[in-house]
Parts: C-alpha cells; sequence; structure tokens
C-alpha cells in the first residue's frame, strides 16, 4: 500500500512539472524585442544619402526619420509643377524601391499622402498645416509611415516628416 501511494505521489509531481524548453509553441519576436503574433510584418532600413540620390532625383524633397533613428527609412522628391507626379523610396530586404506618389508636385509631397508601386504601399501621414518647427528653410512634423506590402502584411512607423530643398 505505500509503494502505490508513493508511485501515485511521484506521478502526480512529475505531472505538475514546468513544461520542458522547446515543448510548448514557439511565439514570433518582433524588431523591438516584444513578442509578436506571428504577422509577417515588412520591415524598413535606414538610407544613406548615395542610396537615396540614386533613386530619386535631388531637388525639393521630404525625408521620413522614424523614431530612434538619425537616417531616413524614406525619402521622396518632385519637381515643382502640377504635372509630375513625385517618386519615392524606401529600403526593404537590403533592396532600394521606388514608389510614384499618387499626386503631382512637390506641395503634393510635402502634404504626406499614398506612394505606390506593384507590390507596396506607402502612406505618409502628418497634421499639415503649420510645421512644428522649421530651420532654414526645412520644415518638421510629427508623422507616421504605414507600409502595406502584397507579400505580407504592414507595418508602422512614427517619427518625423521633414521637406525642403
Amino acid at each position: 500500500m505505500r509503494f502505490l501511494a508513493l508511485t501515485i505521489a511521484t506521478a502526480m509531481i512529475v505531472g505538475c512539472s514546468a513544461v520542458a524548453p522547446g515543448d510548448g509553441p514557439v511565439l514570433p519576436v518582433e524588431s523591438d524585442g516584444s513578442i509578436g503574433d506571428g504577422n509577417s510584418r515588412p520591415m524598413l532600413s535606414p538610407m544613406t544619402y548615395d542610396e537615396l540620390s540614386k533613386a530619386i532625383e535631388a531637388g525639393t524633397g521630404c525625408l521620413f526619420i522614424a523614431r530612434g533613428n538619425e537616417d531616413p527609412i524614406f525619402a521622396a522628391s518632385a519637381p515643382d509643377s502640377g504635372k509630375i507626379a513625385g517618386k519615392g523610396a524606401i529600403k526593404i530586404n537590403k533592396n532600394i524601391v521606388t514608389l510614384t506618389h499618387n499626386g503631382f508636385g512637390i506641395a503634393q509631397v510635402e502634404a504626406g499622402g499614398v506612394f505606390t508601386n506593384e507590390a507596396v504601399l506607402v502612406r505618409i501621414e502628418h497634421p499639415g498645416g503649420k510645421p512644428s518647427t522649421a530651420q532654414e528653410d526645412t520644415y518638421f512634423w510629427p508623422a507616421v509611415l504605414k507600409i502595406d506590402q502584397d507579400e505580407g502584411g504592414s507595418n508602422r512607423y512614427d517619427g518625423i516628416y521633414e521637406c525642403g530643398g
């Protein structure tokens, strides 16, 4: 009888022990180190001046600098013309991707809006109106960049939208 009680007690202790590592579900880790939901998200990388200048024309334009970064993750430029669409650029998966703005001219690019190509949609949102700060013909707004990618997921970045020439 004592043997049976000892066997039952041992079985109960073993049954309540912690799950060994690797036995449970594995949750993905997001880029900020938090536990994710398993959805694939497009991750943008900062671009150097050389990278962005090869993708879009120099001149009057705008940059989106994500919080915590020094280099832009988005750049756009447009001529001062109401007939020519602006161009944008992002760096995703180590590749520079060019985008076309849905409006025409630099005023539309400065307002933010939608930039697209066949696989990616980038939306720049800022409050508009008077910029939060201005410095030597450069204007800054707090802004949000949202990206949707055909092959998987979406992402959001908070930062500053900087425009000038």
